[in-house]
């Protein structure tokens, strides 16, 4: 079980259940023992009340001089019976026990000191017995009586399973409302972690650049220690892109150099050498381009990452594809829809990504170039289509090659929509290539 909300509310109810398992054992043994003593004490009560009717007579005999008050003595096997036996002889016995008697008890019992037994009486059923000795005087001197009342057991039994039946629903009724409020308590204690949650969404998104709270004092330690990462990972991001600019900056100079010496060798007649050098110098330069790109780049999860307009973005990129050589040429258009487009990547990234794109288009397009933005199935989709040559279905896994050109004389170093395609995959993305309706190529980056 991985959800931490199941786990809580699996262990709430595991020891609600046990505690209110444990309350309805000890409820109902409680009440068992009370009724239990009730049933004895009235017992003891009918027995007292035959002793104070009990009369002596001679010659061994002995009568009570009056009924007792409850009328199930005088029912026959009512399951109420009281008997008086002396010396193990049955003097006496109620109308109840017809021809039944009251098994007495193995040992003798103490005077006025009362013994309760369970045994078997009448119809094979457990009886509850109080019994006492008693000594009353009489016409030949003092006897000794044994005097006992017994009733049936199932009438206790009866009573415990009457309440049980009240009992266990409305424990488990209990046990509902319990569990529920355990979920109501996990739910009210999970939700700052909920409010965690989203706050890294916003900052993963880019709309935040730190945690804020206020937060529990358990998360406190957790959140400061989020947020020095974060600060830590914005610097080393920082710390990137001016490494970046320095290694670029550092590189401009011995490239220069090594472009003049194939020049000056060229000059000097010396073309194929000379070739061959440039071969190199734009093979380093395609690295080192496509190297700070991917350097540049902020990628989805960056704390820097932020929400992007994509109609002015496109717009601005395509106001510098203009000031490009041929750019004057073409006829450009920008499509977004709705125009409150947003997209979800650094504005940077996406910058160098429709740069690319479009800067693809105006080296081969002949006279028309389309931006384009739309929300498609959940995923935005910019695309730039041209009318120029397109690409063969043969040739477009080399055109997705780095650096690879369909023409070695085209301007340019090939390595463009390589960076596309890193861009692309930064951002969990897909960049397809395919034929546009206006005849050439469709660049097509699904983010």
């Amino acid at each position: 079980m991985t959800s931490l909300r199941l786990r809580l509310l699996a262990a709430a109810t595991l020891g609600i259940a046990a505690a209110l398992a444990i309350a309805g054992f000890v409820i109902v043994s409680a009440f068992d023992s009370h009724v239990r003593g009730r049933f004895i004490k009235e017992l003891d009560d009918h027995l007292l009340q035959a002793v104070s009717l009990l009369t002596p007579q001679a010659e061994g005999k002995a009568s009570l001089s009056g009924e007792l008050s409850d009328p199930l003595f005088q029912r026959p096997l009512s399951g109420l019976y009281w008997q008086v036996s002396e010396r193990g002889a049955i003097l006496l016995r109620s109308r109840s026990l017809w021809d039944e008697s009251i098994p007495s008890a193995r040992d003798e019992v103490g005077v006025g000191t009362p013994q309760v037994r369970e045994l078997r009486g009448p119809r094979n059923k457990w009886l509850i017995v109080v019994e006492r000795t008693v000594v009353l005087p009489g016409p030949d001197g003092d006897r000794r009586f044994q005097v006992a009342v017994a009733g049936e057991q199932c009438v206790v039994n009866e009573a415990r399973k009457d309440f049980v039946r009240v009992v266990a629903p409305s424990l488990a009724i209990l046990a509902g409302l319990l569990i529920l409020a355990s979920w109501g308590q996990v739910r009210m204690g999970l939700a700052p972690l909920g409010g965690l949650r989203r706050q890294l969404e916003a900052f993963r998104a880019g709309e935040s650049e730190r945690l804020n709270g206020p937060f529990p004092r358990e998360l406190e330690g957790l959140v400061g220690d989020l947020n020095a990462l974060m600060e830590a990972q914005a610097q080393a991001i920082e710390r990137s892109r001016a490494n970046a600019a320095k290694l670029a900056h550092g590189l401009k100079t011995p490239l220069a150099v090594l472009s003049t010496e194939a020049r000056a060798l060229r000059a000097r007649g010396e073309t194929g050498v000379a070739d061959s050098l440039d071969g190199e110098i734009g093979l380093m330069n395609a690295h080192v381009t496509r190297t700070l790109a991917a350097a540049r780049a902020v990628g989805p999860r960056s704390p820097v990452a932020s929400h992007t307009l994509a109609q002015p973005l496109l717009t601005r990129v395509v106001g510098v594809m203009t000031r490009l050589p041929r750019g004057d040429e073409l006829s450009w258009e920008v499509e977004v829809a709705p125009e409150n487009l947003e997209l979800s990547i650094d504005q940077r990234d996406m910058e160098e990504l429709a740069g690319n794109l479009l800067d693809n288009a105006r080296k081969w397009a002949r006279s028309r170039v389309r931006a384009s933005a739309r929300r498609e199935n959940g995923r935005i989709v910019v695309a730039v289509d041209d009318d120029g040559p397109g690409v063969p279905d043969d040739r477009i896994d080399d055109v997705m090659t780095r650096g690879a050109r369909l023409a070695e004389d085209a301007p340019g170093t090939g390595i463009g929509l390589g960076i596309v395609t890193d861009l692309a995959q930064l951002h969990q993305g897909q960049f397809v290539i395919g034929k546009s309706e206006f005849g050439g190529l469709r660049a097509e980056v699904r983010l």
